[in-house]
């Protein structure tokens, strides 16, 4: 698994700061996780900031989108960080569906059937969370501690420091394409609009806030929305 473009720009920027490379680090991590839970499909890294989370690598655009949805409605990535404790869910428990409603349903379109997110500490406090999405409903099972054992030695430090390379990601986005990607954009504020019963500006606060945070363009999350209708 390779990091998006946006990862690859804020771990090279990170690593401008440390004696070893990010990038490297993350996909031998990715490709480890790879061969621990063949069924995963993607994976993500947040930090925690004034009490909000903030995806900063990821390894597609896909489980970045979805990072999003969770700061939209809530999810187990959220719960992980709130709680500190693992939390691993699967998208037949109808519980799960019924909690996390917007989240479920993206779920299913993107054809993720397992999560599991596992919080980070330093000095005692949850700085941060790594969240895996699989393909098949098991595909966690019984790999926990594992996971959490590979995840744990390197992201604990680096999340810590993550918001020091977002800066830059932020400005490599600011391009004039995204007045092309105004029709899409409009379509998803118009459906958070209908479905939170907010104005506009509320909507587009909303959209924009969620992506931020996850790391990705709003018009990513907006081309989601639209696509999969899932609200």
């Amino acid at each position: 698994m390779e990091p998006i473009r946006e990862t690859r720009f804020a771990l090279t920027e990170m690593s401008r700061f440390r004696a070893d490379d990010l990038t490297a680090r993350f996909t031998a991590t990715a490709n480890r996780v790879a061969l621990i839970a063949p069924d995963c499909m993607g994976m993500t890294l947040s930090y925690v900031k004034e009490g909000h989370a903030f995806t900063w690598a990821a390894s597609s655009l896909d489980v970045a989108a979805l990072d999003a949805l969770q700061y939209l409605d809530d999810g187990p990535c959220l719960q992980a960080m709130d709680t500190g404790d693992i939390v691993a869910a699967a998208s037949n428990d109808p519980l799960d569906e019924e909690t996390w409603r917007l989240f479920s349903r993206a779920e299913n379109s993107a054809g993720v059937e397992s999560t599991l997110s596992i919080p980070l500490f330093a000095d005692g406090r949850v700085t941060g969370g790594v969240n895996f999405y699989g393909r098949t409903p098991a595909a966690f099972d019984g790999l926990h501690e594992q996971l959490a054992a590979e995840w744990g030695g390197w992201a604990q430090g680096a999340v810590t420091n993550a918001d020091l390379s977002l800066t830059g990601v932020r400005r490599a986005k600011e391009t004039p394409q995204k007045l092309l990607d105004g029709y899409v954009t409009d379509q998803a504020i118009g459906m958070l609009m209908a479905v939170h019963h907010v104005p506009s500006e509320a909507a587009a606060q909303r959209l924009s806030d969620a992506a931020h945070r996850a790391g990705i363009h709003e018009v990513e999350l907006a081309r989601l929305l639209v696509k999969s209708r899932i609200i």
